[in-house]
């Protein structure tokens, strides 16, 4: 009995080891939603931190073309306009106007 008691305290005295590391990712997960619900909240994607997927909520921007968004920030750097969206291949005048209301550079 005493061994049963003696493995059952030494068992729960270990279990805030092993919740360690998801605290740890929960507080990555939290600061990434954190900077995505700022974003929404305004109402308009950020061209300098939207991600693959984010990108191809846009009007006429599909994978490809968020592709080469995200190569075009990559190569040159943050967008300092929305209008620098022209430069990136692919994407043309009526794409830019399309999506201008729902983009931001920050």
């Amino acid at each position: 009995m005493q061994i049963h008691k003696f493995a059952t305290v030494m068992l729960l005295s270990t279990l805030p080891l092993f919740s360690q590391p998801s605290l740890a990712a929960e507080q990555t997960q939290t600061k990434q939603t954190t900077t995505t619900t700022a974003a929404k909240e305004s109402g308009k994607l950020n061209l300098n931190t939207a991600t693959l997927a984010e990108l191809t909520t846009l009007k006429g921007i599909g994978e490809k073309k968020a592709q080469a968004i995200l190569e075009y920030r990559e190569k040159q750097g943050k967008f300092t306009s929305v209008d620098q969206l022209a430069d990136v291949t692919g994407i043309g005048p009526a794409t830019l106007e399309a999506n201008r209301d729902m983009m931001m550079v920050k």
